[in-house]
């Protein structure tokens, strides 16, 4: 090393200090040898003796101070060495650390943004399906939307003809049943005469049978040829019988169907009758107040078959009318509270096609009704009044 002392160089210019003795120079130079610490730890113990101990002190300031300036330099350029190194070795490892951080951080974009392109793509993937059904579900309404349409105007179409259809054919009905009415009565009129006819011909052939009976009883001579005539006419008489009979049977058929309908004002059921309450002016006939009296047949009868008696009193055809199907009016000039003094009976013939029939009465606010139709106030002014399913509202003449 530069500037390192060596063994024997205690020595001074002037000779040998005597406080250092030879032996002590010698121990000095043993003890650096054998130890073999660096030289600059022993050099720094001599440089450390005090000023005052060696007597030649002033004779080789010079050369110990020198000696001194040489380690601190050496000193120095040691430690400055080492922080050299220690500040190039962490530049080092912050240049490598910064070059892996680097790596990492170029691995983790490229792969965010491979996720962010596929996020991306998912995305777009999904909105398209979006629009996609939402158009799909647009038109599967509209398409639905027109088809209910289109059902629903065939459907009011096909409606609207059944109905005119079953209304002209419920008109035809009504005229046949009519006419076959009108032809029934008449037939039974004429059924009903020609018995009534072949009726007085049998009493009078019986008449004529017991007389010639009897004239055969006073001519006993003649009595095998009265009862051979007696025979014939018996025989005349049988076939009369059964013609009699069949014409019977006839009748019997046409008026097996005949009934009668019997209402008790006052009892159950209540629904069967019902009386138009009197207005401010009640209809009025030859001075009497009239109450008009609804009463509901079990059934719609044929017209012109109605017969009404109230107890054992035959009331008088052009005292009572039907208003629709099944109920009949009759008009009361009595006062009310007889009413229930005895039952009304109504015979008639059923018209059996007829199957709208009116189920029950009603009174409220002034007025009848039926199966809850209102009904006109007859014998008043009632422009309240505006029609039912049975009876149009009446027409005012302008």
């Amino acid at each position: 090393m530069p500037g390192a002392l060596r063994n024997g160089d205690f020595r001074t210019e002037a000779g040998t200090c005597g406080e250092h003795s030879p032996d002590s120079r010698n121990l000095l130079s043993v003890w650096g040898q054998e130890c073999q610490r660096p030289i600059i730890l022993w050099c720094l113990w001599i440089v450390s003796v005090p000023a005052g101990i060696c007597p030649c002190r002033n004779t080789s300031l010079s050369r110990y101070q020198r000696i001194s300036k040489q380690v601190s330099e050496n000193l120095a350029a040691t430690i400055r060495d080492r922080d050299v190194l220690e500040t190039e070795s962490s530049i080092k490892v912050f240049e490598r650390a910064w070059g892996w951080v680097k790596i990492v951080g170029a691995i983790a974009a490229v792969l965010l943004a491979i996720m962010g392109a596929g996020i991306l793509w998912k995305v777009s993937d999904w909105w398209h399906a979006v629009d996609t059904a939402k158009s799909t579900v647009t038109e599967t309404a509209n398409t639905a939307k027109q088809q209910i349409q289109d059902s629903s105007n065939s459907s009011l179409t096909s409606v609207q003809n059944a109905s005119l259809a079953a209304q002209k054919a419920s008109g035809q009905a009504a005229t046949d049943a009519k006419a076959q009415s009108q032809l029934m009565s008449r037939a039974a009129s004429e059924t009903k005469q020609e018995l009534s006819q072949e009726s007085a011909d049998v009493k009078n052939q019986v008449e004529a049978t017991r007389s010639q009976l009897g004239a055969a009883q006073a001519l006993r001579p003649g009595m095998e040829e009265t009862q051979k005539q007696l025979a014939t006419a018996l025989e005349q008489v049988q076939a009369q019988q059964k013609a009699i009979s069949s014409s019977q049977n006839f009748v019997k058929e046409i008026f097996s169907s005949y009934t009668t309908d019997i209402i008790s004002v006052g009892n159950e059921p209540k629904s069967a009758y019902a009386i138009q309450p009197q207005g401010e002016k009640p209809f009025n006939i030859n001075g009497k107040n009239i109450a008009f009296v609804y009463l509901l047949l079990h059934s719609t009868p044929i017209q012109g078959t109605v017969q009404l008696q109230w107890g054992v009193f035959a009331q008088p055809r052009n005292s009572y009318f039907m208003v629709a199907h099944n109920l009949l009016v009759t008009l009361w000039g009595d006062p009310q509270g007889g009413l229930g003094q005895n039952a009304f009976d109504i015979s008639y013939f059923p018209d059996t096609g007829d199957k709208e029939t009116i189920k029950s009465l009603t009174v409220r606010d002034g007025r009848v009704y039926a199966d809850g139709e209102p009904l006109p106030k007859l014998g008043q002014v009632d422009p309240d009044f505006k029609g039912n399913k049975w009876m149009p509202a009446p027409t005012q003449a302008k």
